[in-house]
């Protein structure tokens, strides 16, 4: 038998911080041990090792799903992609309130304005697309 020893406020703290900030360590404080054999380890840690999750969040999506609450059923590379795309989403933003200060100060042209207005609405259409498809990855 194996004992499994983790503090879900410290080993779940991450993944609470890039998947839902309704999520926050300071509601996990309840430490829990307990005994499982050999084999619901290894299965436990082969499902950990699928989805890129911690035995902690492993458990914890179990407890969820049990309840009738939704789990995100990602994969890890499934995430590293979300979590890349809401960083790029970020940058994007950050560039397009660079343009409009620029364009509020009549830096652009008329036709500079309207190029840059369509390959926003490209990266909007891209987007959407990407959550459309990536919503059967869940």
């Amino acid at each position: 038998m194996f004992i499994i020893e983790e503090t879900l406020e410290v080993m779940g703290c991450q993944m609470a911080q890039v998947e839902s900030k309704d999520l926050c360590c300071k509601e996990r404080k309840i430490h829990k041990n307990f005994r499982i054999r050999e084999d619901q380890v290894l299965h436990m840690e082969s499902q950990c090792k699928t989805y890129g999750i911690n035995s902690s969040e492993y458990i914890r999506r179990l407890i969820d799903k049990d309840m009738g609450n939704s789990v995100p059923n990602r994969s890890k590379e499934a995430f590293l992609i979300h979590k890349q795309m809401v960083y790029e989403i970020n940058r994007i933003g950050n560039n397009i309130n660079q343009i409009v200060k620029n364009v509020n100060m009549h830096y652009y042209t008329e036709y500079e304005k309207k190029k840059l207005f369509a390959l926003m609405n490209k990266i909007i259409e891209l987007y959407e697309r990407r959550e459309k498809d990536g919503s059967t990855d869940e």
